[in-house]
């Protein structure tokens, strides 16, 4: 009996909402200190005041200054319709289409909407047979450097990578052993994934990043992108509040769902998408994680998976806001 898993990834969904709180440390004023950074505490307050970033409403506006003059020098993807995509990946289309459809195009499938830089491509590989990882490792450089090429041809500036995340994709699968001692099942490499969040003038962009996997370095399985043109919303150019602003509404909250356990809070300003049918504008928002702490069991721990929030950094914002379909880079895993 064939048993099979896919350890692709380490939910690159978690690895997204944390990543501001990684990437910031006790020298950049848009994260959680670094001190803070993993300490659990049932003192709500507490534990949101340690948590705030530092930067005032001033440095904020003038943050906010910088993401305006890195945008606007900021191109777009080299890609700008499906027929230079087309052309760019080596793809056959075989049906008439209008952008932001899905196309099947014999041995791949993909879908391009120009106005919010979002690409998808899959392709048919067939049959793909793992190999032992101390195999697989020979082929990493290898991948690594396509993975850098492609990022470049799309046209994908290095100053606006925040974070690259690099790691294989796992499998676990023999057919001859039954499914009792399937466990016993080396574990195999059936190819590798690079993730690449971004940032505009020093803030991460949410929901903006590329997506490549292959299977070595001449034959893609993925490429999802997300990319497009940053501009800010009107009212970011208004009085902005500071990130300490918020410690009593943010207090009150976790401690209405976190109902006295321990918790660790991580947060950080970022580029929240301002509204989905206006592809592109931001608005500068406080991005707020709630780790629980892991409880003890009769079988060993349960982790829950903790919760994120937004609070936009506007004068008049509501202090909470929920946006709706959010696309991360750990959303739709394929």
């Amino acid at each position: 009996m064939k048993t099979r898993y896919i350890a692709s990834l380490l939910a690159l969904a978690v690895t997204a909402a944390w990543s501001p709180a990684r990437a910031q440390t006790a020298d950049n004023p848009l994260g959680t200190p670094a001190a803070a950074v993993g300490k659990f505490s049932e003192n709500y307050a507490e534990a949101v005041r340690m948590a705030l970033p530092p930067i005032d409403a001033a440095g904020l506006a003038r943050v906010m200054d910088k993401v305006r003059a890195a945008a606007a020098e900021a191109k777009p993807l080299a890609i700008s319709s499906s027929a230079e995509l087309e052309k760019f990946f080596g793809l056959r289309s075989r049906d008439a289409h209008q952008s932001g459809d899905f196309v099947d195009a014999g041995d791949a499938i993909y879908r391009f909407e120009p106005e919010a830089g979002r690409l998808y491509v899959t392709w048919r590989l067939g049959t793909v047979k793992p190999v032992a990882r101390s195999t697989f490792a020979s082929r990493i450089k290898g991948i690594r450097a396509a993975h850098t090429a492609l990022a470049t041809r799309l046209g994908i500036p290095a100053q606006e990578v925040m974070f690259a995340d690099f790691r294989e994709i796992l499998t676990k699968t023999d057919s001859r052993v039954p499914s009792t001692t399937a466990a016993a099942a080396p574990i195999m490499a059936d190819g590798a994934t690079t993730t690449l969040l971004r940032s505009v003038g020093g803030v991460l962009v949410e929901g903006s990043y590329l997506r490549v996997s292959s299977v070595d370095a001449r034959r893609l399985s993925l490429v999802k992108a997300t990319w497009p043109r940053v501009q800010l919303a009107d009212e970011a150019g208004k009085p902005l509040r500071a990130p300490k602003d918020m410690l009593e509404p943010l207090t009150k909250r976790i401690a209405a769902d976190s109902r006295g356990a321990p918790v660790s809070v991580r947060m950080a300003v970022v580029l929240r998408p301002a509204d989905p049918d206006k592809p592109g504008v931001f608005v500068p928002s406080l991005k707020i994680g709630v780790e629980p702490k892991a409880i003890r069991t009769a079988d060993g721990y349960r982790t829950d998976a903790g919760q994120i929030y937004y609070a936009d950094l506007l004068q008049d914002s509501p202090p909470f806001v929920e946006p709706p379909g959010r696309d991360t880079a750990g959303s739709g895993q394929n």
